[in-house]
């Protein structure tokens, strides 16, 4: 059976979006890809690339208090292991609705689709799915001007289809003031409704980073055996 999980948003939750997919995996839920967009992006794939929890959440910190192009320059742990699970990172063009995945296992010819690998490209592919978090602009690449891929869309989980995942959990991790990240959240809602799985998670109550990691660890554990019945069933 593979499983894919996609995050979204833009709340203070999706800082320690990592957490939520080690949990999943501390519970021998083993994601085949892990399809993001927006602020959720930046941890999972450090997590992804075998960064220590210490310096996920170091880095993270940094970025809630003075988020800018110039927090994403950050060096990655060498992966001679591998990574911990395969993942995506999408964006979107503001001007013509073209989906952008940065993804090592997928690849599109079709015109509203634009696929890139992601290793060697990390910080570009993070660069485009940041906006609109904080009032940060689009990304401006190939002629694109590239911004969180559920502004337009909502939940990321298309690149899990393409990639012939059979069940799907989508977590949305919610926030944000600006309109368009208020509209974003209720996409995200609805689109997620086709997943097997669909979870809202609320801003939280307190912004310390570790806070943020724990409450969506034990997020996890309250509903795992809902998550079991419904991926693994």
């Amino acid at each position: 059976m593979k499983i894919g999980v996609a995050f979204s948003g833009c709340g203070d939750s999706a800082l320690g979006a990592w957490a939520f997919a080690d949990e999943l995996e501390k519970y021998s839920l083993k994601i085949d890809l892990l399809s993001v967009t927006s602020l959720s992006a930046i941890s999972s794939l450090l997590w992804s690339y075998g960064q220590e929890e210490g310096q996920i959440r170091k880095y993270m910190a940094g970025l809630m208090k003075s988020p800018s192009w110039e927090e994403l320059d950050f060096t990655l742990a060498p992966k001679e292991k591998g990574y911990r699970c395969p993942l995506a990172v999408n964006s979107v063009d503001v001007l013509t609705g073209v989906s952008v995945v940065y993804c090592d296992q997928l690849h599109s010819d079709a015109w509203k689709l634009k696929t890139y690998p992601l290793a060697g490209r990390e910080r570009q592919a993070l660069l485009s799915t940041l906006s609109p978090y904080k009032g940060l602009e689009p990304l401006c690449l190939d002629d694109m001007l590239l911004c969180d891929f559920s502004v337009q869309y909502g939940c990321p989980c298309f690149p899990l289809k393409m990639a012939g995942v059979e069940k799907i959990l989508s977590v949305s991790f919610c926030g944000g003031y600006q309109p368009v990240q208020v509209a974003a959240d209720s996409l995200s809602l609805l689109t997620g409704k086709n997943s097997d799985l669909h979870y809202s998670l609320p801003a939280p109550k307190r912004k310390r980073i570790a806070r943020i990691e724990e409450a969506n660890r034990q997020f996890v554990r309250e509903h795992i055996s809902e998550i079991y019945e419904k991926l693994l069933f």
